[in-house]
């Protein structure tokens, strides 16, 4: 049995660091902003992106705002997948540039499971069939 004894506390404590890294790759809501780089592009207009706030709620919503020169905000619905280093799935069912934007995106999170790393958003407006396209990558932390 003393032999044994060692050998199961390894694989116990094993499994608890997979349990525990496991929990920690789940997110329930999140709300973050990070300055950085990126374009809100169509055929017909670019804005330079300065930085967002994505607001991923309890419920699956979100809500996103986009610095420019001006302010442009975003609705839409929120999932993960398998794992969270897949990104989040998002689903952008209006705002951005006149209110009327549908389709899906990936935002992905820093290592820390809190802070936003990238965002991208393929887009179709309602009105006007104007495609849109969102890139943004945030600024690397300061050490």
């Amino acid at each position: 049995m003393k032999k044994f004894l060692p050998k199961l506390s390894i694989i116990a404590i094993a499994l608890a660091l997979l349990f525990t890294t496991v929990l920690a790759q789940t997110i329930t809501s999140l709300n973050a902003t990070a300055k950085g780089k990126g374009t809100i592009s169509s055929n017909l207009d670019k804005f330079d992106i300065k930085s967002v706030m994505v607001i991923l709620k309890e419920n699956g919503e979100a809500d996103f705002t986009f610095y420019t020169d001006l302010q442009l905000r975003g609705t839409g619905t929120w999932s993960v997948g398998k794992s969270l280093s897949d990104g989040i799935d998002l689903k952008i069912t209006g705002g951005i540039v006149s209110g009327n934007l549908a389709g899906t995106g990936k935002l992905f999170l820093r290592d820390d499971g809190k802070s936003i790393d990238k965002l991208q958003i393929d887009g179709k407006s309602k009105v006007g069939d104007r495609k849109i396209k969102v890139n943004f990558v945030a600024d690397k932390p300061e050490p």
